[in-house]
C-alpha cells in the first residue's frame, strides 16, 4: 500500500476521513477490484469499506466496474481531487456571501450612530450588501461614475425583497459618490473605502 505521509496529510484537508483516504489511496494502487480485497488491504471490515466506497463515489474518486458479471470497484483518476477542492471552493464562497449578507443585516442593530468605514474590495463589498437591504425603494445617488459598487445586483436584490426599487441619479460637483437610501453612504472618488453614515 502506498505509504506516503504528507499525501495522506494533504488529502485530509478535503474533508475526507483518514479511512476514506486509505481506501482511496488502496484502489489507485489495486486497480479494479473487489470490496474484500480493498479491504483486506486497508484491514477495514468488508461492510464499513463497502460503504466507504459509496461515499468516495459520490465524491467522484471512486466508480463500479463490471467485469464477466463481477462488481469490482476502482479508484478513479486523481485529477477527480481537483473536483473536490473546487466544490470545496464553491461552498467556501457561497458561506462568505451568506456570511456578507448576515454581516449586513446585523449592522444597522448594532450601531445606530456613527460613521462606519469599509476599506477594500471586501469592504466595499459588505457596503454594498447593507445598501442592497435597505428598507425603502427609492435611492437618490451623487455622482454615480464615481462609484465603485455593482449597482445592478443592488437594484436587484431590493426589487426583489420589496417590489420595486426607485433610482433618482443626481451629477453634482461633489468630490466622490453619495448614496442616499435609508441610511447614507459615501465613496471617496478614486478610492477603495466607503463610509456608512447613520
Amino acid at each position: 500500500m502506498i505509504k506516503n505521509l504528507p499525501i495522506e496529510l494533504e488529502l485530509r484537508k478535503l474533508d475526507l476521513t483518514e479511512k476514506e483516504v486509505k481506501v482511496y489511496l488502496a484502489g489507485l494502487e489495486l486497480g479494479p477490484s473487489s470490496v474484500q480485497k480493498i479491504a483486506e488491504l486497508v484491514n477495514i471490515a468488508r461492510p464499513t469499506t463497502y460503504e466507504i466506497i459509496k461515499r468516495l463515489e459520490k465524491k467522484g474518486l471512486f466508480e463500479e466496474v463490471k467485469e464477466k458479471r463481477k462488481r469490482l470497484f476502482s479508484a478513479r483518476s486523481p485529477e477527480n481531487i481537483l473536483g473536490l477542492l473546487r466544490t470545496k471552493k464553491r461552498e467556501i464562497e457561497e458561506k462568505e456571501r451568506e456570511f456578507i449578507r448576515i454581516i449586513s443585516a446585523l449592522e444597522p442593530k448594532y450601531s445606530k450612530e456613527g460613521i462606519k468605514v469599509f476599506k477594500g474590495k471586501e469592504g466595499l463589498r459588505a457596503l454594498g450588501e447593507i445598501i442592497s437591504f435597505s428598507r425603502v425603494p427609492e435611492i437618490i445617488i451623487v455622482n454615480r461614475e464615481n462609484n465603485p459598487i455593482n449597482y445592478k445586483r443592488i437594484y436587484r436584490d431590493i426589487k426583489k425583497r420589496l417590489g420595486e426599487v426607485k433610482v433618482k441619479e443626481i451629477n453634482s460637483g461633489l468630490d466622490g459618490t453619495l448614496i442616499i437610501f435609508d441610511r447614507v453612504a459615501y465613496f471617496p472618488k478614486k478610492k477603495q473605502i466607503g463610509f456608512l453614515l447613520g
